[in-house]
């Protein structure tokens, strides 16, 4: 009933609306697109269109373009533009649809923590320089032995086996292939041996001092435990991807918050909704939040984060990973 109301709120034409409405118009869009009711939060976003918004500075109509990446599902940008608009606003915190949180949380239930994360299998790059060099020559002795085995195989079947009308075998053929033979294998030794002398000369490869790579797994919090995200996020800063970096010391902290039991990591989530589902007492909530509004203000609207932000989010980051771990011990 509050979703209807809220709607015919939004398709009356008369008055404008004020930027807070505007605001909560376009959270409870995103509360509907994270429960997958893509039909009601397209239906939401119609209902805005040619809507005047008033705030300290003026009049402005609503972002069409904005409104046809909802009715897309598009979350990324929408995320974003609330959290500009909060901050041009002078809005701290975001507001939950509470009851729609409710219905989610009624429907789904929280996936069992896996203990330690994901292990990650053992990268190239970890593998050392040495190691690799050995395994590759071995797979090369392989490779050359089974190529000459099957050559000695093709040369032996040409070798002749007829004699001569006399009797005798044809001995000058036979020693014409061998020697052909022997001019081949002259020739593949001196290759090996030549590309074993250049490996050696172009002296150790860069591959100790090179960048982390990163995979698929970087988006999900849950496939590193939160020790490994804030390993991976010192290589990131070292590395000079700074935007990535930020968003491992983010992970770090979601997954200590799951570990703990303060937060229920559920699929569609946004991180304000988590944020608003933290209760007021803690004392950590106010770098929380700080923490949470530079992470996106990063990751959503910057392609490049500076040292400086990264400095920034590191250390409220490890500021809400120290009081989590001392209220972890104090529990225990």
């Amino acid at each position: 009933m509050k979703r209807i109301l809220l709607l015919l709120l939004l398709a009356v034409p008369a008055a404008a609306m004020p930027v807070a409405d505007y605001i909560g118009a376009l959270e409870h869009i995103d509360a509907l697109l994270a429960s997958n009711q893509l039909d009601a939060a397209k239906s939401a976003a119609t209902a805005l269109k040619d809507a005047d918004v008033v705030w300290a500075k003026g009049t402005f109509k609503a972002d069409a373009s904005l409104l046809a990446a909802i009715e897309k599902g598009n979350r990324s940008r929408l995320i974003a533009t609330i959290t500009e608009l909060r901050r041009a606003a002078g809005m701290s915190a975001a507001q939950a649809d509470r009851k729609l949180l409710e219905q989610i949380a009624a429907e789904q239930e929280p996936p069992e923590l896996p203990k330690g994360g994901l292990v990650p299998t053992k990268l190239q790059r970890d593998v050392p320089l040495l190691e690799r060099i050995a395994t590759a020559i071995s797979d090369m002795v392989e490779w050359l032995g089974d190529k000459l085995r099957k050559f000695f195989e093709w040369i032996l079947d040409l070798l002749p086996r007829n004699r001569t009308p006399d009797g005798k075998p044809t001995a000058g053929l036979h020693w014409i292939v061998w020697a052909v033979v022997g001019a081949i294998v002259l020739i593949i030794l001196y290759l090996a041996i030549d590309v074993l002398r250049r490996s050696r000369a172009a002296g150790p490869a860069e591959v100790e001092t090179s960048t982390p790579i990163g995979s698929r797994q970087d988006e999900d919090p849950l496939s590193r435990g939160a020790l490994e995200w804030e390993k991976y996020a010192n290589d990131l800063a070292t590395a000079g991807r700074h935007r990535e970096a930020i968003r491992a010391w983010y992970h770090a902290v979601l997954v200590t918050c799951y570990a703990a039991g303060i937060l229920h990591f559920r699929k569609g989530r946004t991180n304000w909704e988590y944020i608003a589902s933290l209760a007021p007492s803690l004392a950590w909530r106010p770098d929380a939040i700080s923490l949470t509004r530079r992470f996106e203000q990063e990751w959503y609207g910057s392609l490049r984060s500076t040292p400086e932000a990264y400095e920034e989010c590191s250390e409220l980051a490890q500021a809400v990973l120290d009081a989590l771990r001392r209220e972890m011990r104090g529990a225990a």
